[in-house]
């Protein structure tokens, strides 16, 4: 009994310390190549109903609804479904045809905030660099989701970086 006590603290000792050297600040980012003029591919990411044709992320959730208000900088959308939880996105910076700042408010299953960026940068004439970025404070205990947030969100951003490079080349 003795053992099986010491090796069950130890465990909890283990998993209460190890957030100490975890990462308190979580990013990952994903980038497209779209055959399109820069200008082209900025104006669409400004306007958030053009982002709900392509949010990779209520695929597999027809409970999601996406509710937006507003254009260009203050616009704000508004999700809420059973497996993407409910938050509020809402862009907060714009450097024209270069970057668009969005924050992010979580508020179910688990609350927080991040900040989104898609950065536009023209390769040439005919063709465009998107890069998505996201970023997140995490607090203590959350640092263990910083683990596999990258492999988690991946997915959902080439999907939807994929999705919005089809929506724009096919546009043209």
């Amino acid at each position: 009994m003795k053992i099986f006590l010491k090796v069950v603290l130890g465990f909890i000792l283990l998993l209460v310390v190890t957030p100490v050297f975890l990462s308190n600040k979580f990013s990952m980012s994903r980038s497209i190549e779209i055959a399109a003029p820069v200008n082209d591919v900025f104006v669409k990411l400004t306007d958030l109903n053009e982002y709900v044709k392509w949010n990779p992320f209520p695929n597999g959730d027809p409970s999601n609804t996406a509710t937006v208000s507003g254009e260009g900088l203050g616009a704000s959308l508004v999700w809420k479904g059973d497996k993407t939880g409910e938050g509020k996105m809402t862009i907060s910076e714009i450097d024209t045809s270069k970057s668009i700042t969005i924050k992010m408010e979580f508020y179910k299953p688990m609350s927080g905030e991040g900040l989104v960026k898609w950065i536009t940068s023209a390769k040439s004439e005919s063709t465009t660099e998107m890069i998505w970025t996201f970023e997140q404070d995490l607090s203590y205990f959350q640092r263990y989701f910083g683990l596999f947030m990258d492999k988690m969100m991946g997915e959902h951003f080439e999907r939807g970086l994929l999705k919005f490079k089809g929506m724009i080349e096919a546009s043209k």
